[in-house]
């Protein structure tokens, strides 16, 4: 799209560079004016257009990245935390935790979160 919009800039420019030249009177120098006008417009809706699919691919990619960095963090905390302590690691699977009045188990999906209304959660998948 943005492509089209520097060629459509581009024809725009020199239509009115052709009008201005070989025109005769006011009016259609007016509109020669008007077409250089328009073109340099067309060519910075394109420089904003490529800028924010440029800022928008380079968001995607961070998000990605991000998300990797957190994963491999989560799996080394987690095999830094069962070589620390072995026996805990194996506790928590089974046994259900409480904090601030809150019931968790830890699995292999992540936290499983009881609400006080009944329903689980899942955090940290």
């Amino acid at each position: 799209m943005v492509v089209m919009l520097y060629i459509f800039a581009a024809l725009e420019f020199i239509g009115g560079i052709g009008v201005v030249a070989w025109s005769r009177g006011a009016i259609p120098e007016i509109l020669g004016i008007l077409l250089v006008v328009f073109s340099v417009i067309t060519i910075g809706l394109a420089g904003i257009l490529a800028e924010v699919a440029r800022s928008r691919k380079l968001l995607e990619r961070q998000v990605v990245w991000s998300r990797k960095l957190l994963e491999t963090q989560m799996a080394q905390r987690a095999q830094l935390f069962e070589e620390q302590h072995p026996q805990a690691a194996a506790q928590v699977d089974d046994t259900p935790a409480t904090y601030r009045g809150y019931s968790y188990l830890v699995g292999e999906n992540g936290v499983v979160l009881k609400l006080k209304d009944g329903r689980f959660a899942t955090l940290l998948k």
